[in-house]
């Protein structure tokens, strides 16, 4: 089977994802995707695809289970296409195209005996599986049967069996005795129900002693039980005297003290705590009063002794109001002759800068100062003065210049020679060389045809003579390559078959003699019993067993039966010989039990190898014919050729592909033998006109013409470029001298326009038209300094006037606030001020403590208020408890209330030792209690109790000791009235007998078992013949490149073949597994695999081979090699490698493989 395709659908990572693979024989498919992007969950899906979809597969962990499907297309091993379709499901979950449900038979016939664990042993490798196949060839010491086995997959599983036998059999019957194992537990119970056998009879006389025995005991057991029991009717009444009496000497104090206080008043209980309670919130009450008033006179005292001057604090407002202003009269204080001074000193400015002016006397100053927009004007036309006159300077100069270089250029135009044409001949060279340089080209076309010629003549040389000529390769039809490769595979599987069935002969053979020397050396010291035997002899125990169990039960015995059972012989003796039989065969096969097992089992394989060595012999004759025929259309196949029958598919397809590569030769060497003879007749052309352009007449080789040609181009387009060269230099001279008599138009412009705005500006600054701008700059720079002056004579004027307002306005303030206080001013006012503020904050203290006394006052008024109202509720709380008590006091109150809670305990006593009494005296009246307890004084009814106890307990043990007695003997003559012992015992022994039987059955199977797979695994170890030993050695010597000649086995010290391999460079030295480096030993485990591979498929099972990873710890040279060998063992089945190595590109890229391998781009999903 080979996939052409496969796709997966919400299945782990992929939402959708589909892979196409090459299913042709010899190609590798090779999956290049990197880490994360899913290569061992499309391992995974190979196993789900072919072999179901798990119920808790862990691929629905992103997209769910809903919609997970997988999808395959491939050719099946009758070469029919395929397509079918994997869903996540319970039913219906294989499909076919259209969604049509699939029979699992279907896709059974296309694994054929394929199953999953076939699969992930043998058809997928990873990188952790090809280690640990390295490490299992180490740790089994290169032992043989255990490579082929790990390489096939089965080692641990037919180890692991092999030992589970032997602990299976062991747990059944050890060869040490062991009480707990079924072997020993049946034999002990065998035993044991032989001697109860004996011992199941009982005499009349023992019968007789054992009933009276039984009467005797139940008389006594009666007695003892009545004694017992009058006893404790006795025991019961001291106890309820001891249990009343002091019961009914409270019950008689109670009933005393209530005769003798008939006037015990009945109060409520909760009056007890009322009263003092009562009392105490009134003494509290009284004494808060009282705090309240001594509190309110101390602060009556206190507001009388505070004064505060009240005049003072009706001005408030003014004194603060005045108190803001302290820090700007300091100011105004500060700064007023500073800023006086400096009035005078920017005045003293103005009338110098006035007199600079010329207007001395004037009496606004800031007359004299223009408008801003003057200012600018005027000095913005002086700045435009000084440009024009330095542009009008240069104009002349660079007139002179330019007309000089107009001169020049004209000049050498004059004198240069008439232009010529050169975009004609430019034209025809870039189209002799669009195709390369001429010359070159003409020299690659002749190499080619040389090339061609001597690649012709040397394919030529290693076909056959008669097929040298060309012309006969043409005509040559051979047979299609994939016919050539089915019938060459068709004859070599026949051969090998043919080998393997040949090599089957030889073993069955010596295997069939073997089993039959064996047998005869068995049979030479006497045959033990058989277990046909054994079954016989237990049958006949069995029937006698059915009989005595009839005559025992009562049924009618058989009398025909038993007389045809006994022979002449009573029945029991019968059934002892019986018995006595099967037990001797039992223990003739127990103490032989070996050579019993190994009789019937060569028995047994002596028919198997006879049968296997037909079929061997059966099978090598068919595989002879196959081979026959098969060799017979390889030669009819290959005699076109010219070669005979025993010619490989290799040397074939040698042939095959020199004929290919000779055609290709040929056809090569036409087609650049006509490239050569059109490249000469396009350059004869190109001549041919170079020299009509040139004017030169004649012959001419190209390349000279070419040169010439060049020559002349660079000639003509220097003269070119020099002409444009001086016509542009006298072209821009023109240009210039154009362009500086416009500027000295448009200057002279500019100049009677500045003249015109000149003088109306200095008319309006009052200056005369003729004025020079250097001189008017002097007077601008006045106007500006005088402008400075005038605003600094502002700004003091306004800061003195708001300083002297401030110092008025305090000072009038001041005054009047002295004046309503009747007070001085003083002369600092200032000083005054702050102590007049200060003396203002004190008395405001003052007046603020006064203030909250008085809030103070009237709260604690409120509170005496309710202290008294408080004080009047608890006095009448108090008088309503005295008048419940009935009392017109305190003290006669709580008398009484004593009183009444004395009555009421005493009321409680007597009720509760009634309650008592009447729980506890079983019933009886008052009267009858006091007279059982005066029956009896403290002394004699604590004896009389522990009399009684005593006497109680002595017949109670007496009685229970009769009982028990009583129980045995009825159970003992129960049973021996319905004593089946020897039924029973008779039953336990044959039953013993069966399953002692059936132990050993199960204890030899396991041993048969155990045996038979030590041989398969011995079997498999010299099944490792020199066939199969040449093809992993050729195997391993390819994946090593040649490092390793082949490999061979050799026996040790405990007769197992081991792996032993030859190096080519010392052929003659043996290297065993554990001498091989980590890496070596990974490529024999791969050797080995990829042999077991080819044998499966041999034997008609073909699956893909899915390699994750397998080459990531090989170097370059390993990995060559194994690329090599993944491509032979392509050829048998179809191979696809999952990687994440770009580098294995570059190496299939250097082997020359990369035709072999399709390659595809898996991205992460």
């Amino acid at each position: 089977m080979r996939l052409t395709g496969l796709a997966l659908r919400r299945y782990g990572p992929f939402e959708d994802m589909a892979l196409v693979f090459d299913p042709t024989p010899g190609r590798i498919n090779l999956v290049l995707a990197p880490n994360g992007a899913g290569k061992s969950v499309l391992r995974q899906a190979f196993n789900d695809l072919l072999f179901g979809i798990g119920a808790q597969t862990p691929m629905g962990f992103r997209h769910g289970y809903p919609g997970m499907q997988l999808s395959a297309t491939g050719i099946g091993p009758d070469g029919g296409s395929f397509a079918f379709t994997r869903r996540k499901g319970n039913r219906n979950t294989l499909t076919g195209e259209g969604d049509i449900p699939l029979d699992q038979a279907w896709l059974d016939r296309l694994l054929g005996r394929a199953d999953g664990k076939l699969l992930s042993q043998l058809f997928a490798l990873d990188t952790e599986r090809l280690r640990q196949g390295g490490r299992e060839l180490l740790n089994s010491g290169g032992i043989l049967a255990d490579a082929l086995l790990a390489a096939a997959g089965g080692l641990r599983e037919a180890s692991a069996l092999h030992r589970a036998l032997e602990q299976e059999r062991d747990v059944l019957a050890p060869t040490r005795r062991t009480a707990s194992r079924p072997f020993y537990v049946a034999l002990d119970r065998w035993a044991e129900s032989r001697r109860q056998l004996k011992d199941s009879l009982v005499r009349p006389r023992e019968w007789a002693e054992r009933e009276k025995a039984l009467q005797d005991a139940q008389a006594f057991r009666d007695r003892s039980n009545r004694a017992a029991t009058e006893a404790g009717g006795q025991l019961r009444r001291l106890e309820r005297v001891r249990r009343t009496r002091p019961l009914l000497m409270a019950h008689a104090t109670a009933t005393a003290w209530l005769e003798a206080n008939p006037h015990a008043p009945r109060l409520p209980p909760e009056l007890a705590e009322r009263l003092p309670a009562a009392r105490g919130t009134v003494a509290k009450a009284g004494h808060i009063l009282e705090t309240a008033h001594a509190y309110l006179a101390r602060l009556d005292d206190d507001i009388a002794g505070i004064v505060a001057d009240d005049a003072l604090l009706a001005m408030t407002g003014q004194i603060q109001t005045l108190a803001r202003m302290v820090g700007l009269v300091e100011e105004a204080m500060a700064g007023l002759p500073g800023a006086e001074a400096a009035l005078r000193n920017a005045r003293d400015r103005v009338a110098a800068q006035a007199r600079i002016l010329g207007q001395a006397d004037i009496a606004d100053p800031a007359s004299l100062v223009p408008p801003p927009a003057l200012v600018a004007q005027l000095r913005r036309l002086t700045a435009e003065r000084a440009a024009q006159e330095t542009a009008l300077a240069s104009l002349p100069r660079r007139a002179a210049e330019q007309e000089a270089r107009r001169a020049e250029a004209e000049r050498v135009i004059a004198v240069l020679p008439p232009p010529e044409d050169v975009r004609q001949l430019e034209e025809i060279l870039g189209e002799i060389r669009r195709e390369g340089d001429p010359s070159r080209n003409l020299g690659a076309a002749r190499r080619a045809v040389e090339e061609a010629e001597a690649q012709l003549a040397s394919v030529l040389a290693r076909l056959p003579a008669p097929l040298r000529d060309p012309e006969v390769l043409a005509t040559l039809d051979p047979p299609a390559a994939a016919e050539l490769e089915r019938l060459a595979a068709a004859r070599d599987a026949a051969r090998r078959l043919l080998e393997r069935r040949d090599e089957a002969v030889r073993q069955a053979g010596e295997a069939l003699a073997a089993a039959r020397t064996e047998q005869a050396a068995l049979e030479a010291g006497g045959v033990p019993p058989t277990e046909t035997e054994l079954l016989q002899a237990r049958k006949h125990r069995e029937t006698g067993w059915d009989l005595v169990f009839r005559r025992l039960s009562g049924e009618s015995p058989a009398r025909e039966e038993e007389r045809v059972y006994g022979g002449g012989r009573s029945l029991p003796l019968a059934y002892v010989d019986a018995v006595n039989a099967a037990d001797r065969i039992a223990d003739a096969r127990w103490s032989d039990a070996e050579r019993a097992t190994s009789a019937e089992r060569l028995v047994r394989v002596v028919a198997d190898r006879e049968a296997a060595l037909s079929a061997a012999w059966d099978g090598a004759r068919q595989a002879r014919e196959a081979l026959e025929a098969a060799q017979v259309d390889w030669a009819m196949a290959v005699h076109p050729l010219g070669m005979d029958g025993a010619a490989g598919l290799a040397e074939v397809q040698r042939l095959l592909a020199a004929r290919e590569a000779g055609l290709a030769a040929r056809q090569a060497l036409a087609v650049t033998t006509a490239s050569l003879t059109e490249v000469l007749v396009l350059q004869d052309a190109a001549a041919n006109r170079l020299l009509q352009i040139l004017g030169e007449s004649g012959p001419g080789e190209l390349s000279l013409l070419l040169d010439r040609a060049d020559t002349a181009v660079r000639r003509r387009r220097a003269a070119q470029d020099q002409r444009r060269e001086h016509e542009a230099v006298a072209l821009a001279a023109r240009d210039a001298l154009r362009d500086i008599r416009q500027e000295h138009e448009v200057a002279s412009e500019r100049q009677v326009r500045w003249q015109a705005e000149w003088g109306a500006a200095l008319k309006r600054l009052g200056q005369a038209p003729d004025l020079p701008p250097q001189t008017l700059d002097k007077v601008l720079d006045a106007s500006d300094v005088l402008a400075q002056s005038l605003r600094s004579v502002a700004d003091l004027e306004v800061q003195a006037s708001a300083w002297r307002a401030t110092l008025k306005r305090f000072q009038a303030g001041y005054a009047a606030l002295c004046e309503r206080l009747g007070v001085s001013p003083g002369a600092d006012a200032l000083g005054g001020l702050r102590e007049m503020d200060r003396r203002q904050r004190d008395e405001a203290a003052v007046a603020e403590r006064r203030a909250a006394l008085r809030d103070q006052r009237e709260r604690e008024l409120i509170a005496l208020r309710q202290h008294e109202a408080a004080l009047a509720d608890a006095t009448a709380a108090l008088q309503a408890v005295m008048a419940e008590a009935g009392a017109t006091t305190a003290e006669a109150a709580e008398d009484r209330i004593l009183l009444g809670a004395e009555r009421a305990r005493q009321e409680g006593l007597r009720s509760a030792a009634e309650a008592d009494l009447l729980a506890g005296g079983d019933g009886l009246d008052l009267d009858t209690l006091r007279t059982e307890a005066a029956a009896y004084s403290a002394d004699d009814l604590e004896l009389a109790l522990r009399e009684v106890e005593e006497a109680q307990r002595d017949h109670a043990v007496a009685a229970q000791e009769q009982v028990a007695i009583v129980t045995a003997l009825e159970l003992e003559l129960r049973q021996l009235a319905g004593d089946d012992a020897a039924v029973r015992a008779a039953a336990d022994e044959a039953s013993a007998a069966g399953q002692i039987g059936q132990t050993l059955e199960d204890a030899l199977a396991m041993q048969v078992a155990a045996g038979l797979l030590e041989a398969a695994l011995g079997a498999v170890q010299e099944g490792g013949d020199d066939a199969l030993l040449r093809r992993i050695g050729e195997a391993f010597s390819e994946l090593t490149d040649g490092t390793y000649a082949g490999v061979a086995s050799r026996e040790d010290d405990r007769g197992m073949a081991r792996l032993v391999l030859r190096m080519r460079d010392f052929p003659e030295d043996e290297v065993d597994v554990d001498q091989l480096s980590e890496g070596t030993r990974d490529q024999l485990f791969l050797a080995l695999r990829l042999v077991a591979i080819a044998d499966q498929a041999a034997s008609g099972t073909v699956l893909p081979f899915v390699g994750d990873d397998i080459l990531q710890s090989f170097d370059g040279r390993r990995a060559a090699a194994a690329f090599r060998a993944l491509l032979r063992l392509s050829e048998t089945t179809q191979v696809i490698l999952l990687t994440h190595h770009e580098h294995l590109l570059d190496i299939l890229r250097d082997m020359g493989a990369s035709p072999d391998i399709h390659f595809q781009h898996m991205a992460r999903p």
